[in-house]
């Protein structure tokens, strides 16, 4: 952070970033709401040194200002103040003789709302439960973290964790800038000529673009939205996977566009829309000196795919290429400013512009756990953050050559478990008809929900399974 930032950090002058004001808005709006909470748990096995880990989180928080930062109000506008470094408290709560549940104490910590004008949002336990068995748990408000910023703290975690087991001393690098730089820049670019050309650049793209996507929704929308979540996981088939890689390969396509462009295509003959806007999550990391710093830097951009006229899902494929291309390079403009310009209606049911996301996340396969020195550790999945912020999302895990993974969340006030899992097995059943013949066109589609199965045909009541007969 520069010399001037550091100053005003210390009187809560800092000004916050557009998407940073908006969380700050919202928790101001609802204190006792927990659905920014970001909770994350790591299973550790192996003989723990306690005193290294609490050295290790200590040196991470103080490496990276946005983990040390409140938020106060003067005169009902938001400062960013940065605390000085400190050593992170680091509970310890054994589990193992008190026969208390780690998912029941997770799910407690993370139903607790952070006090943002006072407190950094940042809380850490490790519970014990066994010998060589402990979990660590890091709860954070989503005003200062996000998907790209927990990769950088747990990789620093376990490099710190190693070094002080062994009892060397390390000086990672230091971020090239802090968030509070970031905040700086954005809040310089996003003004004059620079701030009317995307503004121009979105008005000419979403002209026309519905307000509502019509969902066939199990029950009516309530204005008094619960954002209680579903989740649904899967996998496609690998057969299924490396055929739709190598249609990618022969569209000239990415993964993201050819199952993006699927999506859409199935909630086209879903919804009876074929003007389609999704939300799409970008890492809004454009320059270089920003990958390494922690801080809320995710924006989302609207992706509009026009599936009219009775496409071929080749055609599609194109179309949807191009408007990505496009939405990517003008990536900058923060979500919340664009939907003001537009003017868009704010409907108290329903988010404005898009009520759908799609993310596409490429997780590198790991056949072994990752090591912290002697101690083994995997991601822990008693976490349960049962909230959605839109009604849909489709979350594809590209792993490996022959892994690719769904998740489909769903608003649980909205939608049944049996309509998620149907619209699922209805994505997986288009996956295929593409592959066999990608210039079906949309109208010939059939997203009924028949499963897919390991030889990558489809099963399920009236199933042709000869039709894809070379998967």
């Amino acid at each position: 952070m520069s010399t001037e930032h550091r100053s005003a950090a210390e009187t809560g002058r800092l000004p916050l970033s557009p998407a940073q004001h908006r969380l700050w808005f919202l928790q101001q709006f609802d204190p006792e709401s927990t659905q920014y909470n970001v909770c994350l748990g790591y299973e550790l096995r192996g003989a723990l040194d306690v005193e290294a880990l609490r050295r290790a989180l200590t040196e991470v928080v103080a490496r990276h200002d946005a983990l040390r930062t409140s938020f106060p109000a003067e005169r009902g506008r938001p400062g960013a103040r940065i605390k000085p470094p400190g050593e992170v408290p680091l509970p310890y709560v054994d589990l193992a003789s008190q026969g208390g549940d780690a998912a029941e104490f997770a799910a407690a910590q993370v139903a607790r709302p952070f006090n943002l004008a006072a407190a950094a949002p940042v809380r850490a336990n490790l519970l014990r439960l066994g010998e060589q068995r402990h979990i660590l748990l890091l709860e954070m408000h989503h005003i200062v973290i996000d998907a790209w910023s927990v990769q950088i703290v747990t990789a620093e975690i376990g490099e710190l964790y190693a070094a002080y087991v062994k009892g060397e001393e390390v000086e990672l690098p230091l971020p090239q800038a802090g968030y509070a730089d970031y905040a700086a820049w954005q809040s310089g670019l996003l003004g004059g000529e620079y701030l009317e050309r995307e503004f121009a650049h979105w008005r000419e793209r979403l002209l026309g673009a519905p307000a509502v996507l019509p969902l066939p929704t199990d029950r009516p929308r309530s204005v008094s939205q619960t954002l209680a979540g579903g989740e649904l996981p899967d996998a496609v088939p690998p057969p299924l996977a490396v055929r739709l890689r190598g249609l990618t390969g022969e569209l000239r396509s990415t993964m993201f566009v050819t199952t993006v462009t699927a999506f859409m295509m199935l909630l086209a003959r879903w919804t009876g829309a074929y003007d389609v806007v999704l939300a799409v999550p970008v890492a809004g990391r454009s320059r270089p000196e920003f990958h390494a710093t922690v801080g809320f830097f995710v924006n989302t951009v609207p992706l509009r795919g026009d599936l009219s006229g009775d496409p071929s899902f080749r055609q599609a494929v194109a179309q949807v290429g191009s408007a990505t291309l496009d939405a990517l390079e003008h990536d900058s403009l923060p979500f919340d400013m664009l939907v003001d310009h537009l003017g868009v209606p704010r409907d108290p049911t329903c988010n404005p512009l898009v009520q759908v996301g799609f993310q596409l996340l490429r997780t590198p396969h790991r056949a072994q756990p990752a090591r912290w020195h002697d101690i083994e550790v995997e991601e822990w999945d008693g976490v349960r953050q049962q909230v959605t912020r839109l009604d849909l999302e489709l979350h594809v895990l590209d792993t490996a050559a022959e892994t690719v993974e769904t998740l489909l969340c769903y608003r649980t006030d909205l939608f049944d478990g049996s309509s998620a899992e149907n619209l699922l097995a209805g994505y997986q059943s288009l996956l295929a008809q593409v592959v066999a013949d990608p210039d079906l066109p949309l109208s010939k589609l059939d997203v009924s929900p028949r499963r897919v199965t390991n030889e990558g045909t489809r099963s399920g009541a009236g199933a042709d399974t000869t039709e894809n007969g070379g998967m």
